[in-house]
């Protein structure tokens, strides 16, 4: 009886939290393809769409360092739903945005709650899943990546494109507050942490947790994913459209096969990372990512078309990063979980900043709307790409060593 309604809980957890990664992935990802929209609409070059995706990403690691000193001094439930009160507030204020700057403001706002909202979902997954079977369930969490991609936001293009760019805004500001409600409806109190002794990073002493050479390992590892995935993402949407002339009704169908990629891979992705072990799964997917970006971005004209583009980065994106996750999750003991991961989260959003600021850096813009300079945010993510190789297979020695 026990074990059922454990089960039954878990499958509740997994899926409020697969909705809040839903809504927090829908929140960041729906700027970069209408990213051709708002330079329409409010004067901003396609070049600077980095810089937008940036000061959201660079918001939420300045809120997971903090998130970091007195998140696991909460209860997990109270902490979830008050950061998504703050993401719905956030997200919405950027459809009233007058100009670049307003906007920039606005992503900043929402970016402040989206760091800390990733990081206790994770941490609430953690606690409730033995770690047997945490690849499987941080697998269908991330379902919530693709489902992003596949319907949440080809519905934004076509919301934007119906009713406006600012739309979308306020579609998913309201997404926030209802699984805001979903959260403090349906998910347990979990309060378990605050009981084991020394909680929170502040009591247990931020300098234990950096002390530990697997902790800066998987922060490095983890930056060098999210630099070189977005030195691209952010881009890809000005790139596909007006560099390679794709059709920008079509935007919609683009994200939704690449979307159904990623969907296929988490099919099968959690539980053979649960038999095999992560690594031999994030070097296959780091293969396919090198490339893509030399077939599709590198040379040019490119090898690839469009669909191509899309479909192997969401891909080997997606393979790469359940197996990345299902590592770093035996990092951190449960009392130091929530800190250790919000601080995982300033150093993924930090990693995505740099990679955003650095793309725009990169880029210029040509008279006849072009992005120039595509090839050399391909040869920088395809460093990034080897960089991250190398130390997650130093990540999994260094746990291996430590369990036996």
């Amino acid at each position: 009886m026990a074990s059922e309604q454990r089960a039954r809980q878990e499958t509740l957890a997994i899926l409020v939290i697969a909705l809040v990664q839903f809504v927090n992935i829908v929140d960041f990802m729906m700027v970069m393809p209408l990213g051709p929209d708002f330079a329409k609409a409010l004067g901003i070059r396609v070049s600077h769409m980095g810089v937008l995706s940036g000061a959201y990403t660079l918001a939420a690691a300045f809120s997971g360092l903090l998130g970091s000193v007195f998140l696991d001094r909460i209860e997990r439930r109270k902490a979830l739903v008050w950061s998504l009160v703050g993401l719905s507030l956030g997200t919405a204020s950027g459809a009233f945005a007058w100009d670049f700057h307003s906007l920039l403001w606005a992503r900043v706002l929402a970016g402040v709650f989206g760091g800390p909202t990733a990081a206790i979902g994770l941490a609430i997954i953690a606690d409730l899943v033995p770690h047997e079977r945490r690849g499987a369930a941080l697998g269908k969490v991330m379902i919530g990546f693709s489902v992003a991609s596949i319907f949440g936001v080809p519905i934004g293009l076509e919301v934007a494109r119906l009713f406006g760019w600012n739309a979308p805004f306020l579609m998913v500001g309201a997404l926030a507050a209802i699984v805001g409600v979903l959260s403090r409806a349906f998910l347990p109190v979990l309060s378990g942490h605050l009981s084991e002794g020394r909680v929170g990073l502040m009591n247990l002493s931020l300098g234990s947790l950096l002390r530990q050479r697997a902790v800066w390992t998987s922060y490095f590892l983890l930056f060098c994913v999210m630099m070189g995935g977005f030195l691209i993402f952010p881009n890809i949407a000005g790139y596909v459209q007006i560099n390679l002339g794709f059709p920008r009704n079509e935007m919609g169908q683009l994200y939704f096969i690449g979307g159904l990629a990623s969907l296929i891979v988490m099919a099968f992705c959690g539980k053979l990372v649960d038999i095999f072990g992560s690594l031999p799964w994030f070097m296959l997917g780091s293969v396919g990512f090198f490339a893509a970006l030399i077939l599709g971005l590198y040379l040019q004209p490119p090898l690839m078309n469009p669909y191509g583009i899309f479909i192997t980065f969401m891909f080997a994106g997606t393979l790469r990063n359940i197996s990345m996750q299902t590592l770093s999750s035996k990092v951190p003991k449960r009392e130091e979980r929530a800190g250790f991961m919000s601080l995982q989260s300033a150093v993924q959003h930090a990693g995505m900043s740099a990679g955003g600021i650095f793309s725009s850096r990169l880029l210029t813009t040509a008279p006849s709307g072009e992005l120039v300079g595509v090839e050399r945010i391909a040869t920088w993510s395809a460093v990034m790409v080897c960089l991250a190789g190398v130390l997650i297979y130093s990540l999994s020695k260094q746990i291996h060593h430590r369990e036996n």
